[in-house]
């Protein structure tokens, strides 16, 4: 929108743009951009705020894709309580997702999900049964934006509430937007001993070796003494890098 705006006022002082057409254009430039800052406050202020009242160490905002019943609706944000607990938020249903019942949770590039089977997945997850992963990947189809995001898949052992039924063994989220931070997630730790990080740029032959090839799967973990991440045992620290949680 902000280069629409720009090159909106260039072509206006140099002529080649009709007036009414070059305000008609202004206008629906500025209307966008006022409302993507008014929305980003928002949701940095809702999340703060919920925060505080969880007290919690961590927000994100996501998109849920699939696993949840759809109670969850479609963007939702997600806490870490002071219980260790994640907090599924849509800003209108609250589904708490207690520690012991999360098994492992996965953060790596939506793409790579494309490209393995589910038999490989589950291998991933540690998942005994394949899943059933029909509607994720049919959700990818509709969003080709979202390969390039992260994906958070977490992995469930019998998870049912008054709230929300666990409709698959896993539940996937996508940082369709960018605000979901969910690799500050990984570094709290009590996610960390279950986390599995894959980074952007990852090759399938990496995560999936032949015979006699060392696997290049990255963990990242966290010494609670010290509150540093310990690198993995390849040497590498996992391609981390800190942010700002939202």
């Amino acid at each position: 929108m902000l280069a629409i705006l720009i090159l909106t006022i260039l072509m206006l002082l140099i002529g080649t743009l009709s007036i009414p057409l070059g305000f008609l254009l202004i206008a629906l430039s500025v209307g966008a951009l006022v409302y993507i800052v008014f929305r980003t406050l928002y949701i940095h202020y809702y999340a703060f705020k919920r925060l505080q009242r969880l007290g919690g160490t961590w927000a994100g905002y996501l998109r849920h894709v699939s696993g949840l019943s759809a109670r969850t609706g479609n963007s939702c944000f997600i806490f870490l309580n002071k219980d260790k607990n994640l907090v599924v938020d849509d800003r209108q249903n609250q589904i708490t997702i207690k520690n012991d019942k999360i098994l492992r949770i996965a953060v790596m590039e939506a793409a790579i999900i494309t490209k393995i089977n589910d038999r490989e997945i589950a291998d991933l997850m540690g998942m005994e049964a394949h899943p059933a992963l029909h509607a994720m990947r049919s959700w990818l189809v509709r969003n080709p934006g979202a390969k390039r995001q992260f994906m958070m898949l977490l992995y469930i052992d019998g998870y049912y509430n008054e709230d929300a039924q666990l409709n698959n063994e896993l539940v996937f989220f996508s940082d369709l937007e960018g605000k979901g931070h969910i690799k500050e997630l990984l570094r709290q730790p009590a996610i960390a001993v279950k986390a599995l990080y894959v980074p952007k740029g990852t090759k399938i032959e990496e995560l999936f070796p032949g015979h006699g090839q060392e696997s290049n799967r990255r963990k990242i973990r966290i010494v609670p003494e010290t509150n540093k991440i310990m690198k993995s045992k390849d040497g590498s620290d996992g391609n981390t890098t800190s942010f700002t949680p939202l």
